[in-house]
């Protein structure tokens, strides 16, 4: 299939943020490599267009391409280099109030550089495009490694919430690659002689061979697309694996804290049953007013001398 802007357009407003979705396009675009510059135009052109909360997705699907194209050629490193000032600039200015976009921006530059994708200078005039005043990941992570300064940090400041764990979980098993039967199907069809070395020498036939080839083409391409699939699902389940334990520890926190609050209500709950106690008995040792005889009134004085008189 040749590429077409208006299909790769499409393809783009219906990009998700999901493994899947952004591996998929990312595998068609790297099929395309040799219309990278028209490719890069257009995502340029779609990324200013998109609302706020969509740039994101476009950086990563970049990161994607970028990475795993690098093993068939430099086309789509060059063409990015010539928009990604521009894009980062444009990025950067929309999230100025977002510190979530922002940091995970922070972490796609600093894996390229990690990975020297681009040049130190090129990276750092792209972090250059930055907020000023916000502080990034590397000097948050310089001062938690610097020894005069210490910094006790509860897991409630990193957990993610239910929500989060959920959706990624549901995101992950369907973007699955391991669960395409899709895939399955397309490997059952690939030639058992693609497989096989010395099938192939034997195949005199020059038609045959060209047939041949087109089918090893085809199925390094399938192969190449599942590879990226499998790779990105790889670093997601361990993005998610690492999310799973900063919310099994958050838990085992509450846990603790749970726990201790419950034995210092238990403690406190056992203090007003004592009182209560105390209470009861002393009440029940107090005499029954209401049990006692009425007495008599005493009689006048006059009444007690008078018979004397007599």
């Amino acid at each position: 299939m040749s590429f077409n802007t208006g299909s790769f357009v499409g393809k783009l407003i219906e990009l998700n943020n999901t493994q899947h979705s952004i591996q998929t396009l990312s595998g068609w675009a790297i099929h395309h490599r040799r219309n990278a510059q028209q490719i890069v135009d257009v995502w340029f052109q779609q990324l200013t267009k998109s609302p706020k909360e969509r740039k994101l997705l476009f950086m990563f699907l970049s990161n994607d391409i970028i990475q795993n194209s690098k093993r068939k050629g430099n086309e789509f490193t060059q063409e990015f280099s010539r928009v990604l000032p521009d894009a980062l600039s444009h990025t950067y200015k929309s999230a100025v109030e977002d510190m979530k976009t922002i940091k995970q921006i922070d972490r796609i530059l600093q894996i390229w550089k990690e990975r020297e994708i681009f040049g130190k200078d090129f990276i750092e005039k792209l972090q250059s495009y930055r907020p000023k005043g916000l502080r990034s990941e590397q000097e948050d992570t310089a001062d938690g490694d610097s020894p005069n300064k210490k910094r006790v940090r509860s897991t409630s400041d990193s957990a993610p919430d239910p929500d989060t764990v959920i959706r990624s979980l549901i995101n992950l098993e369907r973007g699955s690659a391991l669960q395409d039967s899709r895939i399955k199907q397309q490997f059952s069809t690939i030639p058992n002689e693609v497989w096989n070395v010395q099938a192939v020498e034997k195949i005199t036939d020059r038609k045959r061979l060209e047939s041949l080839l087109k089918s090893v083409d085809s199925s390094y391409d399938l192969l190449s697309q599942h590879r990226i699939r499998l790779q990105t699902e790889f670093q997601e389940r361990s993005k998610v694996a690492a999310m799973l334990k900063e919310f099994v520890m958050h838990q085992k926190e509450q846990l603790r804290n749970v726990e201790s609050r419950l034995t210092e209500y238990q403690g406190k709950l056992q203090k007003v049953q004592a009182v209560r106690s105390q209470l009861q008995s002393h009440l029940n040792s107090l005499p029954d007013l209401s049990t006692v005889t009425t007495l008599e009134p005493l009689p006048e004085p006059g009444s007690l001398f008078g018979a004397n008189d007599d």
